[in-house]
């Protein structure tokens, strides 16, 4: 792994520019903000330059030192001419800070969620012992990032192409690993250029999500409870490490010692939904990066919409566009919550005299979308397959109803002299939105989600054998109990800010958009943050009225616990996880490969997902893990087939290497074990460059 002191410093100024820009840029749009609002915008706009500014230079010069250069002088030019047009006052008053961070008290809540994120972020990537360790959550994702930050920054091709599948575009949205290739290109070494922008990214989530609760539901004690209820869920699944503690008190210990057996991730028991922090910010980066983005958007949206500031609808467009490659479930939730909210916003301005019989429709509609799973769960699978394509059309029979109500509505807001004040804010949002997703979706999401396995019907995403609403009970916890009532007796405002969750849900229980079924939660999680919202102002104001009840306090201590101690034992498990990732003898080939072989050069490996090769050199492998390619819906049978070929019968099977442009051969107990190699045979054909600890690398001639 390349990177040194200095490179690294030089990485984290190129990285602070950014960010300082992005408070600039922030500050010049939204004068009539507050200073935290500025900073939070602006951190969140800095990553989204720094991880478009490169590329659009990329596709001219290639991920390269020059295309980086030129997005730093673009951005200095773009910050400077706001500066100079805008002229906002950058001055903070002598003792402003100290009165906001007093008043604002509860700016501890994201500011510890935080800490417990930037911990076990630092815990998942250890150098130690001559060894790469991980966490547990982080076990098997970690590699494939690696993998997409070092070879996009080694290989420097634009746009890039799968390193554990050569010859295939990459379209998973690598926006969100090409910021650390940007760190990693400019001489910081791998781990801090992993590190740094997800520490940001973890901040702009946490204060993102408590600015758009504290505007939306106007209440302190309302936003504490729902950043609490939201990234500190956990379900019921506790309840099955306390069972035969007598007889079997490892029962409970083995959430900290088993791989994979967490109050919130119990497979066996059908506990599959996750703590956001542990299984989805910390693992996954594009959600992480996605979301990073999605919260403080949703706060300019909701000013946009809700306190009628037309002119937030353009840097929300621009942010929103930029989503598709950073986080693409990101844009999709944010595209549904837009349209619901178009919706509303129409039929408020058109029926505005028929408010009351207005909102009865949209409650009967929600309640009919989230009462069909409901029903639908009686047909499954005695008279309807899960995976039956009539979900499909049931969706777009929905969608189509949406659609033609909105035509409908928006040629009433037409007729009605609406028009000018639609175009200008909606209609520039959309125009934006469609200016700058549409080459992304072309270039890259459509290719790959087109492919078998993606969109596709399959009802009730990852219920593995449980009743429809047992299954949300137990894995949502006592939480489920109240989101109905919370959401159907909430005011107006609140309802209608809400309600998108329901279109969300509804959809990700009859269609899933990706081979694995679980990812719909990638979708749902959106949704379940402003359900958390809805529900806490509903506990909050249920709290209020029981005053003068003695056992209140003690009521709500035990709701808080239960409802959040499957998360605490699962951070705590994750915080004491320690997994070996790449070993001593592992990073040595590692570093021999990466000093004297070309980014280019292709090498045959087994196809284990903590491939070193692929992760910490950056160079290709003929074919990665099927945990990877597989749920990217990327065809591998073939090329699995071939290295079989290749490693048992070399001789028999030349024109397969050549047809692979196979540089190297790299054997290990990995491939000895996995592929029955015959090393007698790669001895007498290739020449081993390099041999220690049982690992050989044999170089391939030129066919």
């Amino acid at each position: 792994m390349r990177g040194d002191f200095l490179g690294g410093a030089v990485a984290l100024l190129y990285f602070l520019a950014f960010q300082i820009c992005g408070i600039l840029l922030v500050a010049c749009f939204f004068k009539k903000e507050r200073r935290h609002v500025h900073v939070l915008l602006g951190s969140a706009a800095g990553s989204v330059l720094l991880m478009w500014l490169p590329v659009l230079w990329a596709f001219l010069f290639g991920f390269t030192l020059p295309a980086h250069l030129l997005a730093l002088v673009l951005l200095l030019l773009l910050t400077g001419f706001a500066l100079w047009r805008c002229r906002p006052s950058l001055r903070v008053r002598r003792g402003a800070i100290l009165a906001f961070f007093r008043s604002a008290w509860t700016l501890l809540v994201p500011g510890a969620l935080w800490l417990v994120f930037a911990g076990l972020v630092l815990h998942s990537f250890r150098i130690q012992d001559g060894a790469i360790w991980s966490s547990q959550c982080t076990y098997g994702d970690m590699s494939m990032h690696l993998g997409f930050v070092t070879s996009i920054a080694e290989q420097g091709f634009f746009p890039p192409m799968y390193s554990i599948l050569p010859g295939t575009r990459l379209s998973y949205p690598f926006l969100s690993d090409s910021i650390s290739s940007s760190l990693y290109l400019l001489g910081a070494p791998l781990q801090f250029a992993y590190f740094l922008p997800m520490l940001f990214a973890g901040a702009q989530v946490f204060f993102g999500a408590w600015l758009f609760l504290c505007r939306f539901l106007q209440d302190h004690a309302k936003t504490v409870l729902a950043m609490v209820l939201f990234f500190l869920n956990g379900g019921l699944g506790v309840a099955y490490f306390f069972t035969d503690l007598g007889e079997n008190p490892g029962n409970f210990t083995r959430i900290f010692t088993a791989f994979y057996e967490t109050p919130t991730n119990l497979i066996d028991q059908n506990i599959r939904w996750v703590n956001v922090i542990v299984d989805m910010m910390v693992p996954q980066r594009a959600t992480l990066f996605g979301w990073a983005v999605l919260f403080p958007l949703l706060y300019v949206l909701y000013r946009a919409v809700y306190e009628r500031c037309a002119s937030y609808f353009v840097p929300a467009g621009v942010l929103a566009g930029a989503m598709v490659m950073i986080h693409t479930h990101s844009f999709l939730a944010l595209g549904l919550i837009c349209g619901v909210w178009l919706c509303l916003s129409l039929c408020r301005a058109i029926f505005s005299k028929k408010a009351v019989a207005m909102r009865r429709t949209v409650k009967y509609a929600a309640v009919v979308l989230l009462a069909l799973p409901v029903a639908v769960q009686l047909l499954v699978p005695s008279v309807i397959a899960r995976d039956s394509g009539l979900f499909v059309g049931l969706v777009i029979f929905a969608a189509a109803l949406f659609v033609l109500w909105l035509a409908f509505l928006i040629v009433l807001a037409l007729r009605r002299g609406l028009g000018r004040e639609l175009l200008r804010t909606w209609g520039v949002f959309l125009g934006l939105v469609l200016l700058l997703a549409v080459p992304q979706l072309l270039t890259w999401t459509f290719t790959q989600a087109s492919g078998e396995g993606f969109v596709r019907g399959w009802f009730n995403w990852g219920n593995l054998s449980d009743g429809y609403l047992w299954f949300y009970v137990v894995n949502i916890g006592v939480v489920a109990l109240f989101v109905l009532p919370a959401l159907f007796s909430a005011r107006s405002r609140v309802f209608a800010v809400a309600v998108p969750a329901a279109v969300l849900w509804f959809i990700c229980e009859f269609v899933v958009f990706q081979p694995n079924t679980y990812d719909n939660n990638k979708l749902l999680y959106p949704a379940f943050f402003l359900l958390c919202a809805v529900t806490a102002s509903y506990l909050v104001e249920m709290y209020r009225r029981l005053r003068g009840f003695a056992g209140r306090r003690f009521l709500a201590g035990a709701f808080v616990l239960l409802c959040t101690v499957s998360a605490a034992l699962t951070i705590a498990r994750e915080a004491v996880a320690n997994y070996c990732l790449f070993g001593e003898s592992q990073l040595a080939v590692a570093a021999y490969v990466q000093e004297n072989t070309e980014p280019t050069d292709t090498i045959l490996t087994d196809m284990r997902h903590n491939n070193e090769i692929a992760a910490l050199t950056g160079r290709n492998i003929v074919c990665g893990s099927s945990s990877y390619v597989y749920f990217h819906g990327l065809d591998y049978a073939g090329r699995q087939a071939d290295m079989q070929k290749m490693f048992q019968s070399p001789g028999d099977n030349l024109l397969l290497f050549k047809e692979y442009d196979v540089d190297y051969v790299l054997v290990s107990d990995y491939e000895r074990n996995n592929f029955n190699v015959n090393t007698d045979a790669l001895d007498m054909l290739f020449t081993c460059v390099y041999e220690a600890n049982g690992v050989r690398l044999y170089a391939v001639p030129a066919f």
